[in-house]
Parts: structure tokens; C-alpha cells; sequence
């Protein structure tokens, strides 16, 4: 049970996701970061206030924590969006240059293969 417990533990896709939930929240602490210290204090230069949460409600219905969790959705959700995107770019470049240099080595295969078959055919003339 041990060695199942060990060989589960090693796979891959569980170091994966091991590692990608330690990022995600390290990277949660740099968004939560960005939009409590940076984002909300440009839009309170704007619009003078942005404690929806406790400011914003009619008859104890706090409307104002909702807006707050969707402003902090779409705050949070772009910035996953643009580290995907800046993510898929670098490895996106890596990829094409292993693609390309196994199209060349397949290319060079490939002429061999063409210039031994020419050797062959003008031995059999």
C-alpha cells in the first residue's frame, strides 16, 4: 500500500497539481495584493469611495458585498487570464523552436534516404 501510496504521489499529473495549487495561491496573494493596495485606490480616486461592501446596502441587504466579489471576479479573472496568456506565449515559443528542429532533422532524413536511393538506381543502369 505503501509503494501504490509512493508510485500515486510521483505521477506526474499529481506533482502538476501539487505544484499549480502552491502557485495559484501565491499568485492569489499578488492579485488580492493588486486590487486592495493599487486598483481600489485609483477607482476611489474616481468615484471618492470603494467600500461597497459595508457602505453600499438598503435595509441590512448588503448589495455593496456583491458588487465587490463581481468587481474582485473580473479584477482576478484578468489577471489569471493575462498570466495564461503570457504563459502559453513563452511556452508557445519553445514548442515551435523543438517543432522546427525536429522538421530539420526529418528533412536531412529525408534527402539521405533520397540521395542512397538515387546511389541505388544508377548502380542497377
Amino acid at each position: 500500500m505503501i509503494k501504490e501510496f509512493k508510485e500515486f504521489l510521483m505521477r506526474g499529473n499529481v506533482l502538476d497539481l501539487a505544484v499549480a495549487v502552491v502557485i495559484g495561491a501565491a499568485f492569489g496573494k499578488i492579485v488580492d495584493s493588486l486590487v486592495a493596495n493599487i486598483i481600489m485606490p485609483s477607482i476611489a480616486l474616481i468615484f471618492g469611495d470603494t467600500d461597497f461592501a459595508s457602505n453600499w446596502a438598503y435595509k441590512g441587504i448588503t448589495y455593496g458585498v456583491f458588487i465587490q466579489s463581481i468587481i474582485d471576479f473580473v479584477i482576478i479573472g484578468f489577471a489569471v487570464f493575462m498570466f495564461v496568456k503570457i504563459v502559453n506565449k513563452v511556452s508557445r515559443g519553445a514548442f515551435v523552436e523543438e517543432e522546427e528542429e525536429e522538421i530539420d532533422e526529418a528533412l536531412d532524413t529525408l534527402k539521405e534516404i533520397r540521395d542512397q536511393l538515387k546511389l541505388q538506381n544508377n548502380r542497377e543502369i
